[in-house]
């Protein structure tokens, strides 16, 4: 074989896995362009937030979502509040206020094998 028609060979076989790279190329980059679909947002947020919709109301009003303890969570709120714990003082709460969400006392653990 010449050295004219070895280059030849060679040439042929770079063209031949060029020609493969760029394929391979185009899928990978083809991949990178497919459109992302967004199927569902939520969000639970204390003040009856339980929508991005209701979320961005909420920041747009400036809107104070802290609400005393509630009363469906089955505390006792009667001793829950102590104003000045002392380091004897267990399981008590020196705030009287927070940030709740709304429907926790409707969650059915057993539903979720709990």
């Amino acid at each position: 074989m010449s050295v004219e028609e070895k280059l030849l060979s060679y040439l042929k076989r770079v063209t031949a896995d060029l020609e493969e790279a760029q394929e391979r190329l185009k899928e990978h980059e083809g991949k990178g362009r497919e459109p992302v679909a967004i199927i569902g947002m939520g969000c639970r947020f204390p003040g009856g937030v339980r929508s991005p919709e209701d979320l961005w109301r909420l920041v747009v009003a400036g809107a104070d979502v802290i609400a005393p303890f509630p009363a469906d969570r089955g505390w006792d709120l009667e001793s829950l509040y102590e104003p000045d714990p002392g380091p004897d003082t267990v399981g008590t709460s020196c705030t009287a206020e927070g940030g709740f969400l709304d429907g926790v006392a409707d969650f059915d653990p057993g539903f979720f094998g709990i």
